[in-house]
């Protein structure tokens, strides 16, 4: 019986449940189904979600399956949005669900949400333009926001920050009743919250377009699709002006939900003003469709590069060097598949070590790599799980000439076979790093052969590789651990 080329994806949130059915091969979207509910203020308040939401969370998952089987879909992957993540109760969440239905919720972190959104606007987005504008990005959920700057289609930077409609609602719900002034408050706790945000923002030019996604106020609110900043800031102070029950009568939202207009609202009239956006729109992507773009290999990594790359620039990384041992990490990575073993997944990883490597010698250059490792795990990199962002931070640690032992089995969550691959990795960006130790890039290609239980490295170079050769032989010591065999760097002339 031939295989289901089917795949269902599903996501389950504090405002809705969504399914696809997808054609693995093709892509194509031959389902849709959606179910929204209301979670985020429980979350958000009282800090879980109640048994009642719970069951219904369970009951459109078993209308899932039903429908899953009428398709003959195979595989079914549910993924748990951040802010149910977020609930005390997820894990009973996570576990009544699979006893109900034998289902794992994957839960995403915040970086995957904000890469998966922002993934679900460029390739999903009619608006998204194709030409040589300036665009910013923007995925809203309930407690965060993450925004990313494009030129001509191709992401020059991100930045996100645990600020949302919901969770400004409830941190400030104690002084509403208190305070005459309410909207002059949230825009004085708006413009606290983001001083240092847009502080340390890149330079960059006035963007096109502010194209917003996850928000149901502007998706309600906005005439049409894209409007000009000044009309879209005179329409926001309208509405602000409007008494509640207008916004119920008008726009037709519920009596919780006028509780979050505000916020969002004047979460929405700050980035208009921060991105200097000409402007604004609405997108009715979300999160799911980025999940399905990559679940069904559509999505390359080169997000995730450049997330990694500004990361280094931050830190002053210097680029040259940089640009040397990403080249040779791939290079050394794809010639060497048979030794390794590992998978492509595996050479993003490696890519995104080399390339934030030295961010610690921002800190202090002794012992760079424990800085590096700190500095690592303090940030994010959208497109990462939180388990690969420990695995990044420790081979780009590992990338000197300390050796991993008995340290890599107090991780927490590092399994044998991702201390292997942590291993692995970090043999290969100490060669890579070895490479160029003189930081003169004396190197202009390498070569490898494979004789028996001997790897032959060949440096073409105009220059004497003395230094490179004996910090090449100091590094391999890892390499040879790892996978058994001795490796050798020789010099060809050129």
């Amino acid at each position: 019986m031939a295989k289901s080329v089917l795949l269902g994806v599903a996501l389950i949130g504090s405002t809705s449940v969504d399914l696809q059915i997808v054609n693995k091969k093709s892509g194509k979207v031959l389902e849709k189904v959606h179910h929204s509910i209301s979670l985020d203020n429980d979350i958000y308040v009282a800090g879980y979600a109640a048994d009642e939401q719970i069951n219904y969370l369970i009951k459109m998952l078993l209308r899932f399956q039903q429908l899953l089987a009428d398709y003959n879909v195979e595989h079914f992957h549910v993924w748990g949005a951040y802010s149910l993540a977020s609930a005390q109760n997820a894990m009973y969440i996570s576990a009544r669900i699979q006893q109900a239905t034998g289902l794992k919720v994957e839960w995403l972190s915040a970086s995957q949400e904000a890469y998966y959104g922002q993934a679900s606007m460029r390739y999903g987005d009619q608006n998204f333009p194709k030409a040589d504008e300036k665009v910013f990005l923007m995925s809203m959920s309930s407690g965060r926001l993450s925004l990313g700057y494009y030129i001509a289609g191709k992401l020059q930077f991100t930045r996100n920050i645990n600020l949302g409609p919901i969770r400004l609602a409830s941190q400030l719900e104690e002084l509403e009743d208190e305070v005459v002034d309410l909207e002059g408050l949230v825009r004085e706790f708006i413009n606290s919250k983001l001083a240092d945000y847009n502080y340390l923002l890149p330079i960059f030019d006035a963007a096109d377009l502010l194209l917003v996604s996850g928000s149901l106020t502007l998706e309600r609110t906005l005439t049409m699709p894209i409007v000009d900043t000044a009309d879209f800031l005179k329409s926001n102070q309208r509405i602000l002006n409007d008494p509640r029950q207008k916004w119920v009568n008008e726009y037709h939202f519920t009596a919780v939900q006028t509780d979050t207009i505000m916020m969002e609202l004047l979460l929405m009239e700050s980035f208009v003003k921060a991105t200097k956006a000409r402007q604004i729109g609405i997108s009715q992507q979300h999160i799911l469709p980025g999940i399905v773009l990559d679940e069904t290999g559509q999505l390359t990594g080169d997000e995730v590069l450049v997330h990694a790359f500004e990361l280094s620039r931050r830190f002053q990384v210097e680029p040259k060097h940089q640009a040397a041992v990403l080249h040779f990490s791939e290079q050394l990575f794809d010639r060497m598949k048979a030794v390794h073993g590992l998978d492509k997944r595996s050479r993003l990883l490696l890519q995104v070590a080399a390339l934030v490597h030295d961010v610690g010698s921002y800190l202090n250059s002794y012992h760079h790599y424990e800085n590096s490792e700190t500095i690592i795990l303090a940030d994010e990199i959208d497109g990462l799980t939180p388990l690969e962002m420990r695995m990044v931070a420790l081979i780009a640690h590992y990338h000197s000439y300390e050796t991993p032992g008995a340290a890599l089995e107090n991780v927490t969550g590092l399994t044998e076979s991702a201390q292997i691959k942590v291993i692995k990795l970090a043999a290969l960006l100490r060669l890579a790093d070895a490479l160029d130790d003189s930081r003169l890039q004396k190197i202009s290609k390498i070569t490898v052969s494979m004789k028996n239980e001997e790897i032959e490295l060949t440096g073409y170079s105009h220059e004497k590789l003395y230094l490179e050769q004996w910090t090449f032989e100091e590094k391999a010591n890892l390499f040879e651990k790892i996978f058994g065999r001795q490796i050798i760097l020789k010099r060809k002339a050129v």
